[in-house]
């Protein structure tokens, strides 16, 4: 299910950005969750504030549509230049990891229903950076540090992608929802290029870990 053409790397690449690997992973909201008065930060996750309906059966649900991801981009880009087809790029392929990591025990379909578990997610903080005039695998990101930093020699530098997803019941009342924020593990220096395999580790990674919670919620209510 993955994708892997220049031109879905290009777009993914475009909303990277490079932090200082020591800087601390704070989630960001960008008000595609509304309310965040339910979310708390969850142990041994840095950078994961996450909310559960406790009282409610996850086990009946064994159909999941995904919402069309949505993309927000941070305030005052120093880019603002998206083409739409780039964006829809740019949102399927964030979803192909989810895709590859559910189809397998779910079935995936194309619209909510009575027994359906909808899913709808975002990739915040977006920072374009314009596009080189030919596409290529490697990318120039620009590298950005918290208020307050400064670029300091060649600190060690990492990709970081942030998100947030939500659950909602076949009436569209949340089940569960989360914001997460999580770097690569590569280290980079400041004007190195990246590729989709540096981001690939980390939408992997939140795939297999919102299944895993999913299948831990089903068997909770069995």
């Amino acid at each position: 299910m993955k994708t892997r053409s220049g031109l879905i790397a290009l777009a993914l690449l475009l909303m990277t950005n490079l932090v200082s690997a020591a800087d601390s992973t704070q989630p960001q909201f960008s008000g595609f969750l509304g309310d965040y008065s339910q979310l708390k930060p969850v142990k041994d996750r840095e950078g994961v504030l996450s909310y559960v309906d406790t009282t409610r059966d996850f086990s009946g649900y064994k159909k999941i549509y995904f919402v069309p991801v949505e993309v927000y981009l941070a305030p005052n880009p120093d880019y603002k230049g998206l083409q739409p087809d780039m964006l829809k790029k740019l949102s399927d392929g964030f979803l192909d990891s989810f895709i590859s990591a559910f189809s397998s025990d779910y079935e995936l379909v194309q619209q909510p229903g009575p027994d359906v578990l909808t899913i709808r997610m975002a990739m915040t903080g977006v920072q374009l950076t314009a596009p080189p005039l030919k596409a290529t695998d490697f990318i120039p990101i620009k590298a950005l540090f918290n208020l307050g930093r400064k670029a300091a020699g060649d600190a060690p530098m990492v990709a970081e992608i942030s998100a947030e997803v939500e659950f909602l019941d076949p009436q569209g009342k949340r089940l569960a929802a989360a914001v997460a924020t999580r770097k690569g593990e590569q280290t980079l220096k400041q004007g190195d290029t990246i590729t989709w395999n540096d981001l690939d580790a980390i939408t992997d990674y939140w795939a297999k870990q919102m299944k895993q919670r999913l299948d831990q919620l089903s068997d909770a209510g069995k």
